[in-house]
């Protein structure tokens, strides 16, 4: 499996909203002597340039191949997120699955792999114009270690925030119920939703972007999750209040595709009040499908479920 490098350019192109609001997406392989060298299932980094913004470089993303490279007469289906005409010319794309998006914390700015031992060296420091860079092993296992730390450093916060709220609740009186209730609040509230907000700014669904109205919503609910699955990032989905009540008591799902499964009981006057409707779907990596298959199996109200 290869290791990949693929950039962007927010001068031209709205990278972040695109990587952030599709599942899949497409990519210009520029350097058409890497046709023959990308493989399915390869890895690949995205790489947000400076723009004009000095000091905003780095990587953002982790994606996968999941199509080989062929010829497209154009880029319309991204047309929105082009600040050019460039969309209406033909090139050869690499389709990709988006696995994780980390727009600030786990983000790897260019400057601070300037000062990384090994990656000082990526061509891509050295050599910024191209759009696809193939990574030596060397820098991929070294790429792929930093990554992953970013990724362990959100983690440990988030464990150490939770064990910090179990030690600030002391009081004898307090009953088993009304403890879990309280503790999941205020995780709820801070270190998880901050987990949450990493790759999400908005409801899933809806897009509603004022964080005093966005509920961290657990896929498997707190009480049947064990501790790991409390705290992990992957058993959450940034909701509206609206959102995550109907997700919440079992009256929307989603399948594995990310479609919405909507819960027979709701009237359409109901599901226009509530702003849902068959075609809403959002973008889960491996983990978050797992949990959701959880959530069918369990929470959804299958016996009033139909398929439109």
């Amino acid at each position: 499996m290869n290791t990949w490098i693929f950039q962007g350019n927010p001068k031209d192109f709205d990278i972040d909203r695109y990587i952030q609001n599709q599942k899949y997406i497409w990519w210009a392989l520029r350097q058409r002597r890497f046709r023959d060298k990308i493989k399915l299932d390869d890895e690949v980094f995205m790489w947000r340039s400076n723009g004009d913004k000095r000091g905003t470089g780095g990587i953002l993303a982790k994606t996968r191949v999941v199509g080989l490279p062929q010829e497209r007469l154009n880029d319309e289906s991204a047309k929105d997120y082009w600040h050019t005409k460039a969309w209406k010319k033909p090139y050869l794309g690499v389709k990709l699955e988006v696995l994780e998006v980390r727009m600030l914390e786990g983000f790897i700015s260019r400057l601070s792999l300037l000062e990384h031992t090994v990656l000082k060296d990526l061509l891509i420091l050295r050599q910024r114009t191209q759009t696809n860079y193939l990574l030596s092993l060397e820098h991929a296992i070294e790429l792929q270690k930093l990554w992953n730390s970013s990724n362990n450093s959100i983690q440990n916060e988030l464990k150490n925030n939770f064990h910090r709220e179990l030690e600030s609740i002391v009081d004898d009186e307090i009953t088993g119920t009304e403890k879990e209730q309280i503790i999941k609040s205020r995780i709820g509230q801070s270190a998880f939703k901050k987990a949450l907000l990493v790759n999400d700014k908005k409801c899933r669904l809806c897009g509603v972007t004022d964080e005093r109205f966005l509920v961290a919503s657990h896929i498997k609910p707190w009480s049947k999750s064990n501790n790991h699955e409390r705290l992990d990032s992957n058993n959450g989905l940034l909701l509206c209040p609206n959102h995550d009540a109907l997700f919440d008591k079992g009256y929307i799902s989603f399948d594995v595709d990310g479609t919405i499964m909507i819960s027979a009981s709701l009237d359409e006057a109901t599901k226009v009040f509530l702003n849902i409707n068959e075609t809403m779907n959002i973008r889960m990596n491996e983990s978050q499908q797992e949990y959701m298959k959880w959530h069918r199996d369990n929470m959804l109200k299958t016996e009033l479920y139909h398929s439109s």
